[in-house]
């Protein structure tokens, strides 16, 4: 079967904030500038909307068929991405972000894994800022492997990167509420239960990280979900209490600093600037 044949949906939740209202248009022409095109874009609005933020949002419907789901109060972006799976009519499902811009070959480059026997498939993503400057790359271990060796420190997927089975994902009763860390929880049971996953090293995925996503990263409510995340490695095997304990720790001192320092060792430690 060609690729042009096969069939796949992209979920993309949404809520309103300034972000995504600026992102929203570029968000959804990234997805239909593709390559290969989607028979089926699910977005989820997330919480209540105004008139001027649903009537945009129909705008892109009426455009590209969109299939939308309202969320009469915020439910939470777990919860949202799980309905938005019941809607989802295809095997293969992309996960997107509401603000940020996916590269006009992306589903090209990663659907043949999916019909090759992955579960999972992501890849890395070039940051920008406010202004549209580049600040870094965000690189993640390739093999399946190397991802399984990271799991347990950090993220091994770039949630907006990421693309996988229907299957796989229901098999897990979907993404897990875990406070903050949905997307991670959901790679967490995935991998224990020995669903395979790549990364691709090349960016597909161009990403809005600018002060607001280093400003949010930090404060109590992230103490809080590393404490979580840490309890739910636990329970899924893939950490042991001493390596839980001593993350947790150094984590919530980062998560105590001022913005300016977390930016710094984001930067510094966790990215790949050109």
């Amino acid at each position: 079967m060609k690729l042009k044949e096969i069939k796949f949906s992209v979920v993309l939740p949404i809520l309103e904030r300034k972000d995504i209202v600026e992102g929203f248009p570029l968000a959804i022409e990234s997805i239909f500038k593709n390559t290969l095109l989607p028979n089926q874009v699910v977005v989820v609005i997330d919480g209540l909307y105004s008139k001027s933020f649903k009537d945009m949002v129909l705008k892109y419907q009426k455009k590209y068929f969109l299939d939308l789901i309202w969320c009469n109060k915020k439910v939470g972006l777990d919860k949202a991405l799980n309905l938005a799976l019941t809607k989802c009519k295809n095997e293969i499902i992309f996960r997107a972000d509401g603000d940020d811009i996916n590269l006009n070959y992306r589903f090209e480059k990663q659907l043949p894994y999916l019909i090759s026997g992955f579960d999972v498939v992501g890849s890395s993503i070039d940051e920008y800022d406010e202004n549209g400057n580049y600040i870094s790359t965000k690189k993640v271990p390739i093999t399946n492997k190397d991802i399984g060796k990271l799991i347990p420190f950090r993220n091994p997927i770039n949630h907006m990167t990421a693309a996988f089975l229907k299957k796989s994902v229901l098999e897990v009763n979907g993404y897990p509420e875990l406070f903050l860390k949905g997307d991670y929880g959901l790679w967490i049971k995935l991998y224990s239960n020995n669903k395979k996953f790549i990364n691709l090293e090349e960016s597909l995925v161009k990403v809005s990280a600018g002060s607001r996503m280093i400003r949010d990263r930090g404060g109590l409510r992230y103490i809080y979900s590393e404490y979580l995340l840490q309890k739910f490695l636990l329970k899924h095997e893939l950490t042991s209490t001493g390596y839980a304990i001593i993350i947790f720790i150094l984590r919530s001192m980062v998560f105590s600093l001022p913005s300016f320092f977390r930016s710094f060792i984001y930067k510094k430690f966790l990215r790949n600037s050109n």
